[in-house]
């Protein structure tokens, strides 16, 4: 039979890698499976394989797949491979397999078929990569055969701890530092340590551990792992081996390790010229500190020793062991590590050696031994876990810390008090190795005893004293702090009207920023409509067609509408703020109010496939005493404002009775839509005067932003509040509430709405000789100014091509050529200077200069000089003249003609 591991390489398909991140498994070393050598029989099978996605080559060698980047291991590329399960263990559940071009993770679930080391599969899959590195998911397969492990590379700490052999079946040479069955586990955990580092060792199929596995010299074959956080960065190498025959023993460690020879604790890490040994030492002492179960402290005749232990029995400090454990030191500290110890006999507790703090730093011998001293208390530090005592004796000061509170620092132990301390010595040192500072580590409460109080005088009543006289000093002082609070009294009021004054100056700024804000927008808001009036009067008094007036003469009034609402906005903002605004209640239904609201804005809604909704709770009156025309104000501002501002869904209108006695009844409102929301930051400044959530030149819907501030003022008059709840994305609900007076007479009629209507000479002749037929694209979303315009070109002769908006509008200039473009300044999407700075910017490429003229309902001053400096060449505005126009689209196409 043909090697299973060897065969030719073949070419990896073409695969874009951006950046390398791998997971718990293997490296992209060595060649693809052999053609020939892969049939070796039939088997088990699992699942049929599944159809490769569209576009995505199959895989067909595990090299392929590990070469993956994060992002297209997420793909789900097929994978078709055979190879040969390493390791096996459906308990954690962990499943290895390699072929001849490396090793990898397979993500098996319990529903799957089971495995066994050994096995060749013929598998399907795609790839994933869920966390470390890219694997196989969706698995399954068919047993083919039989197959040899493959054979194990020789790996160091390093070579597995830079991942390059992640899931690879290697092999590693160490020394096994300890070993245990865990709980609820089956497989035997060991920490053999190897050149470089730690591996962390499972074995399946073991049920005891064999003696003198410990401490032995060992080569184990094993699928290489890693741990991971959940950053999925490697902080550790572990190695899953499926059974004792992939581990040999190269140099058998003791059975019995107390049987080994023992030493002195002076003698472990000293100079050998041999070298120092590798394997367990033996040391017997007596106790004087166990911490926390598993650490020891321990001394001979010859010294101390620090013992890090695997066992976590009690000891008693004086009880006499042997400890068994691997030499070494941390922290420039001699330790004892992976080490098993038994008691012997008790004994007397240990004595102490007594120190003189002012020469450890200089002796520097007594590291790791209980020591004690006295020593003055000169601070205590209360941790969460721990209190540490800050002590002094001569000119040294050191340290004493420990778990447990010595005594009570309030009656027994007090700065300046004389203490007796005693426990571990712990010397601390720099990089070179040079004793600096020592610390002693407390064993229990006991080892601080306090041998003398402190004086009465101590710092706390010092300071008492001196505060007393301090306070003598002040009373004779008095006399300046009066003259002194005088002054600072004069200097404070001088100061608050210097900040009054500061205050004002800003909000007087702030003012006049809204105002000039609101100016703008009302410009705006009256010449647009204006400019409808005038021009689309002058083409109904030119027309014979009665069909044609009435279609020119409905769009004037249209706009004379919108013109009248907003002159009497202004007008009643005006009446509010002078306080002559009055109420007019009489009896009403309050039903039938609301009914005429939705009723009137009804057409508005349905033209935008909005569904409009009224409701009014069965307890509400069914007639009431209200002023019928401010209230249908301030619905009808809230219902226009949900209608303009919401795209699809629907506006409900609902009333319901907050309060009420035997005279009147408290109403609360809501008008609930499912537009785009309000910004936390701007529920509150809607509501204010000469202010709107959107003040620029883009914004999506015109308006003053005086319907809100007027429905504030008439929901105070009528004894109410109004306020909003609005989520961004999540539609809006106006809430307002009004009291009105109770009656049970009919109500009476309700008033009606108020409604509201320019003549031109023709041009035409003048027109077409001075311009000829030019290609002109008009960029103005308001759709009777859009109207006016094309049948004034139009009638000149002048070929026209329109657009709604302004990236409409740079979206058609890039498609086509054009004479002329006249813009409209503010426009939702791309304002009018956005859409010039795109035209220029595509011009620069073709050399050719297309004239722009600007049409705006700003007409305050600057506004021509900052379009002619943005890069337009001339300036229009609404409402708009036709001699005006027809100057200037003569002015610029002369001039354009003059360029060229």
């Amino acid at each position: 039979m043909p090697s299973f591991w060897s065969g030719a390489r073949q070419p990896l398909p073409v695969l874009m890698r951006t950046q390398a991140l791998v997971r718990m498994r293997v490296g992209s070393h060595g060649v693809l499976l052999s053609a020939a050598c892969l049939l070796l029989g039939a088997g088990v099978s699992h699942g049929q394989p599944s159809a490769a996605p569209a576009n995505l080559p199959v895989l067909t060698s595990i090299e392929q797949v590990r070469r993956l980047t994060p992002e297209e291991a997420r793909r789900s590329y097929p994978l078709h491979l055979k190879a040969v399960v390493t390791y096996f263990d459906p308990a954690h559940p962990e499943l290895f397999l390699q072929d001849a071009t490396g090793g990898i993770w397979v993500g098996w679930t319990p529903d799957m078929p089971k495995t066994a080391p050994g096995q060749l599969l013929e598998l399907w899959g795609t790839s994933q990569q869920v966390d470390f590195a890219p694997d196989i998911g969706k698995p399954h397969w068919q047993v083919i055969g039989q197959a040899p492990m493959p054979p194990a590379k020789r790996v160091t700490f390093e070579d597995m701890a830079s991942t390059s052999v992640d899931a690879r079946w290697v092999e590693v040479e160490g020394i096994v530092r300890s070993a245990e069955l865990p709980p609820n586990d089956s497989r035997l955990q060991a920490v053999v340590e190897v050149p470089g580092g730690r591996v962390i060792v499972h074995i399946q199929g073991i049920e005891g551990i064999p003696p003198g596995l410990v401490d032995s010299r060992v080569r184990i074959h094993g699928a290489c792992g890693a741990i991971f956080n959940q950053k999925n960065q490697i902080i550790g190498i572990v190695l899953y081996v499926p059974s004792m025959r992939e581990v040999q023993t190269i140099e058998a460690g003791p059975t019995d390790p107390f049987a080994i020879v023992g030493r002195s604790i002076a003698s472990l890490q000293t100079f050998t010229f041999t070298g120092l040994p590798t394997h367990r030492a033996k040391v017997s002492g007596v106790v004087t500190a166990q911490f926390q179960g598993n650490h020891l402290y321990i001394s001979d005749l010859t010294g101390s020793v620090y013992v890090e232990s695997t066992q976590t029995g009690r000891l008693t400090p004086g009880d006499r062991v042997e400890v068994v454990g691997f030499a070494g030191f941390v922290d420039y500290q001699p330790i004892l590590k992976d080490a098993i110890c038994r008691r012997i006999a008790a004994g007397p507790a240990p004595t102490p050696v007594t120190l003189n703090a002012d020469s450890v730093i200089d002796e520097d011998k007594y590291d790791s031994a209980l020591v004690t001293l006295e020593a003055q208390l000169t601070a205590i530090s209360v941790l969460p876990k721990e209190e540490e005592l800050i002590l002094k004796q001569g000119r040294t000061t050191f340290t004493a810390f420990g778990r447990e509170r010595p005594v009570d620092a309030i009656d027994d132990l007090r700065e300046g008090s004389r203490l007796l301390i005693t426990g571990i010595c712990l010397i601390e040192r720099d990089v070179a190795g040079k004793a600096q500072a020592f610390k002693i580590r407390l064993r229990s409460a006991a080892d601080v005893v306090a041998i003398e109080r402190p004086s009465w005088w101590t710092r706390d009543r010092a300071l008492s004293v001196l505060g007393l006289a301090a306070l003598l000093s002040l009373v004779t002082l008095t006399w300046v702090f009066v003259l002194r609070r005088r002054v600072r009294s004069q200097t404070g009021e001088l100061r608050k009207t210097n900040e009054d004054l500061a205050v004002a100056l800003s909000a007087a700024k702030e003012s006049t920023q809204l105002k000039s804000e609101f100016l703008a927008n009302m410009s705006h808001e009256i010449r647009t409509p204006m400019n409808a009036i005038l021009g689309l009067t002058a083409f109904a008094l030119e027309s014979t067609s009665p069909d044609e007036q009435q279609e020119y003469l409905r769009d004037v009034l249209n706009s004379a509408e919108s013109l009248l609402s907003l002159l009497n906005d202004i007008l009643d903002l005006s009446k509010i703020e002078a306080g002559r605004m009055e109420l007019a209640p009489v009896e009403m239904s309050m039903a039938q109010l609301i009914q005429e609201v939705t009723h009137f804005l009804k057409t508005a809604a349905t033209q935008k496939g909005l569904e409009l909704a009224w409701n009014i709770a069965p307890n509400v009156p069914e007639y009431l005493s209200a002023d019928p025309l401010r209230t249908r104000q301030v619905l009808l501002n809230l219902v226009g404002n949900a209608i303009k501002f919401t795209e699809k869904g629907s506006v409900r209108v609902e009333a319901q009775v907050e309060a009420q006695d035997d005279k009147t009844v408290s109403l609360r409102f809501a008008v609930r839509d499912t537009g785009p929301g309000i910004a936390a930051d701007k529920q509150e400044l809607i509501f204010k005067s000469f202010c709107q959530a959107d003040g620029t030149t883009t914004r999506r819907h015109g308006g003053t932003g005086l319907g809100l501030t007027i429905s504030a003022h008439l929901v105070e008059m009528m004894g109410g509040k109004i306020w909003v709840e609005s989520q961004v994305g999540s539609g809006s609900t106006f809430y307002f509430t009004a009291r009105f007076g109770k009656v049970s007479s009919m109500p009476a009629q309700l008033p009606q709405p108020r409604t509201a209507v320019m003549s031109t000479s023709g041009l035409e002749v003048n027109a077409k000789s001075q311009l000829g037929s030019l290609k002109i694209l008009i960029a103005e979303d308001n759709f009777s100014s859009l109207k006016l315009l094309t049948r004034l070109l139009e009638r000149w002769g002048q070929q026209v091509t329109l657009a709604v908006n302004g990236r409409e509008a740079v979206n058609l200039f890039e498609k086509d050529s054009f004479d002329l473009v006249l813009l409209d300044i503010q426009m939702p999407e791309m304002d009018g200077f956005e859409v010039t700075a795109a035209i220029r910017e595509m011009e620069t490429k073709t050399g050719k200069h297309t004239p722009i003229i600007a049409l705006t309902a700003h007409a305050l001053a600057g506004q021509r000089e900052q379009c002619l400096t943005r890069g337009m060449d001339g300036f229009v505005t609404k409402p708009i003249e036709p001699r005006k126009l027809l100057e200037s689209l003569i002015s610029s196409s002369v001039s354009q003609r003059k360029t060229q």
